[in-house]
């Protein structure tokens, strides 16, 4: 039997009453709705220590729940938690996170939470080795060198990297590797003719990823729709119906094509085959590919990433921090046929060159050099004693060693809780499709949707691997159909032990397309001056301006979930206002009285030319 998940200092809990008591005649069914009621403000939501209790106690509630209406509900594959690794996930939940038992925690894409036993293991091997900078040659920086070098290679393999296909840089995190591979670009296109390269990008990119066409002198393309990625690939000499646009870099000019493997906003998965199509393309032979794969890599497997060289993409950054929850640390994954693209920038750092001459003369000798010349169509050759990767050219100053041992721990350590990233993609799909269900069938007594979840397909991703991630992007509405600002939805949640994200979710793109914006809408957004995060207007004519987002990771439960459904129908369905949301001042200023009133033919022109976010 799974174990309950409760830390040792934690009180007995108390019986949790059935919902009858909580309001009185009032019946909350098992699809989410709830009989007609007075109109009531909202207040104080959900009784203090409640989503506590909510967490351990959910079967009670619903058990509690009444099911009429039950000829409308939705049947939910009930599996059990523990189906998926050899450890039940409540004994992984006790054992390994009893930080997590403060609430909810529903902002996995954020960063996942680190395991216990890998801070206890971290913190012993700290404890009992002496590690020194690995630029020196002294015995402890020659022991930082050696636990570099062996957690690059098992960071690769735990990827599904072959070391002999590829290489791995250690950054920051990966907007870090996506500015590296910029930045190389920008250096490079100097001695282009046009003095620069050309870039395309998905709308569902990252923002990090949009901000490289800034240095491409205007010759960047924002792809609005997996349709027309299909079309270039299918064809890249075609120009734009407009031909204000060449989707075809010249054929002697540079170019990079970039997109992430998942949206960081609504989890959906795009097409791994795009890269293997850039490269076999005669059209785009000097067209580079980067996947963003920092959301993709948090709950699945990348070895479907890295499986064929042939078509694996050039360049791949991923997030540590995502995946083990520490360290914060990130990786650019280089393919190795062609990594001397990078090495051609002009930056050089500590450590990435083997002489510098300052005085007498201006020149130095990359080891990026040595990397790249000692490759001939792939194969090694031997420099003798001076022999070096890629890495070695672009890992500027020393390395965060320390932060490096970490990550050798937090593989071992999932290794052993997890067995693998398949058993984790099976059990978050699982969960995503749980909540996603449960979510879809809340609704109000007079049978509105509680929740607008944003989908390109309608929902039949959920329960696929391979097009949905375990994230879910939605807004809430109240009775008469209008928007509850997501500052609020956040609030509430916050205040209320539930922790999930809103905003504009760093997804400029995507969530243009999902809000059904035009041009014109986000310049009136820009004039009023909102801004993304918390501290943006959440609504301007009853249209969001962005969307509250909830994701699942390795060790959520369906406790997680159900007590996360409890909270929605306690607080916006029980306790809901029938009436129209009362907006903060600068909100209520951009109210209409129709609140119907959509853009439903927007036109898909990428929000990221005209937004930011923090």
């Amino acid at each position: 039997m799974a174990a309950t998940i409760k830390s040792a200092s934690s009180p007995a809990l108390e019986p949790l009453p059935p919902p009858l008591t909580l309001v009185p005649e009032t019946v909350i069914a098992m699809n989410g709705t709830v009989p007609s009621r007075p109109s009531t403000p909202r207040r104080s939501l959900v009784p203090r220590g409640l989503i506590t209790r909510l967490r351990h106690r959910s079967s009670t509630l619903k058990a509690a729940a009444t099911s009429h209406h039950k000829e409308n509900r939705e049947e939910i594959p009930d599996l059990p938690d523990d189906e998926f690794y050899q450890i039940p996930v409540y004994t992984i939940r006790e054992l390994e996170y009893p930080h997590m038992g403060q609430g909810v925690y529903l902002d996995h894409s954020g960063t996942t939470i680190y395991a216990k036993s890998l801070i206890d293991s971290f913190a012993e091997r700290m404890r009992t080795n002496l590690y020194g900078n690995p630029h020196s040659a002294n015995g402890p920086a020659e022991k930082s060198g050696h636990v570099v070098d062996s957690v690059r290679e098992k960071a690769l393999r735990f990827l599904g990297a072959d070391p002999k296909h590829f290489d791995l840089v250690f950054v920051a995190n990966s907007t870090a590797g996506i500015k590296l591979v910029a930045d190389s670009f920008r250096d490079l296109a100097e001695k282009t003719r046009s003095r620069s390269f050309w870039y395309g990008y998905h709308k569902d990119c990252h923002t990090s990823l949009v901000g490289v066409r800034e240095l491409t002198n205007g010759q960047s393309h924002c792809f609005e729709s997996d349709v027309e990625v299909e079309q270039w690939l299918d064809n890249p000499e075609l120009h734009g119906e407009d031909r204000r646009y060449d989707l075809n870099p010249r054929p002697q000019g540079l170019g990079l094509f970039a997109y992430p493997g998942q949206s960081n906003m609504s989890g959906r998965r795009l097409p791994l085959s795009w890269t293997g199509r850039v490269r076999s393309s005669a059209a785009l032979q000097n067209t580079y590919t980067l996947l963003d794969c920092a959301a993709l890599a948090m709950t699945s497997p990348l070895h479907k990433v890295f499986k064929d060289p042939d078509s694996a993409p050039d360049f791949t950054c991923v997030s540590f921090y995502k995946i083990f929850g520490f360290p914060d640390l990130g990786a650019l994954i280089v393919r190795k046929d062609s990594g001397h693209i990078l090495t051609l920038r002009k930056y050089f750092g500590g450590g990435t060159v083997t002489m510098v001459s300052v005085l007498g003369g201006t020149w130095h000798k990359l080891k990026g050099r040595d990397a790249t010349d000692s490759f001939a169509g792939g194969i090694r050759q031997d420099h003798g004693e001076h022999s070096y990767e890629i890495h070695d050219a672009l890992e500027d100053g020393t390395l965060p060693f320390h932060s490096i041992l970490a990550l050798g721990e937090a593989i071992d350590v999932h290794y052993k809780l997890y067995g693998s990233m398949d058993n984790i993609s099976r059990h978050t799909t699982s969960l995503s499709i749980r909540l996603y269900q449960k979510m879809r069938s809340l609704t109000h007594a007079n049978g509105r949707h509680l929740c607008h979840i944003y989908s390109e397909d309608d929902g039949n991703g959920f329960g696929d691997p391979r097009r949905q991630g375990a994230t879910i992007a939605f807004n809430l509405l109240d009775s008469k159909g209008y928007y509850i600002p997501y500052s609020d939805v956040e609030k509430i949640a916050n205040e209320n032990g539930c922790y999930v994200r809103s905003g504009g979710i760093c997804c400029p793109g995507g969530i243009f397309t999902a809000l059904e914006y035009e041009p014109w809408q986000l310049q009136r957004a820009f004039s009023a001056h909102h801004t993304c995060g918390p501290d943006g207007i959440s609504l301007i004519q009853q249209l969001p301006t962005g969307v509250v987002r909830a994701s699942l990771g390795a060790m959520s439960t369906k406790t997680d979930v159900d007590a996360f459904i409890s909270f929605l129908q306690w607080t916006f369905l029980v306790q809901g206002s029938s009436k129209p949301i009362q907006l903060p001042f600068a909100e209520r200023d951009y109210q209409v009285t129709n609140p119907d009133r959509r853009q439903s033919d927007a036109t898909l022109v990428c929000a990221a030319h005209a937004v930011t976010c923090g």
